[in-house]
């Protein structure tokens, strides 16, 4: 199937709302899953409240367009290739196009970055009207913020 900007703005589009896991791209957040993450990245996983999100998709920055990449659906089960598993400095260093925020040219679906060409620290998805989807961190999940 061909993967496209528009796609990818409607798959951010149907994670509006749930958690953020850092290390996850769109699995259904469980016991087993919260136990895998926590062994592989304990300074992640301290909040009390990770039970509570079992049975919702989790992604983090980067877990968003991966989960598009290698979802179906915007619902459906993701299937993890190991060739596209960026986190955002590798999906920086992919990107065709490449600018400022002075340049950016505002085309729905572009992905935006936070950081140095050499260490971005976040990735985020444009989706019109100066506003972005992200996964911002565990104490708001995914959100629309402003550019």
């Amino acid at each position: 199937m061909t993967k496209t900007n528009a796609g990818l703005v409607e798959y951010c589009r149907a994670q509006l709302g749930l958690p953020y896991w850092y290390g996850t791209f769109g699995q259904t957040a469980s016991a087993s899953l919260l136990a895998s993450k926590k062994k592989q990245y304990p300074k992640y996983y301290t909040a009390s409240d990770f039970s509570t999100q079992f049975g919702k998709r989790v992604h983090d920055c980067a877990g968003l367009p991966k989960g598009y990449l290698w979802s179906a659906t915007p619902t459906s089960a993701p299937k993890y290739d190991a060739g596209t598993d960026w986190g955002a400095t590798a999906f920086y260093q992919h990107c065709n196009k490449k600018g400022t925020i002075d340049t950016f040219d505002h085309v729905p679906g572009r992905l935006v970055f936070k950081g140095k060409p050499s260490k971005m620290t976040h990735v985020g998805v444009y989706v019109g009207d100066g506003k972005i989807i992200e996964a911002k961190g565990h104490k708001y999940g995914v959100v629309e913020s402003k550019l």
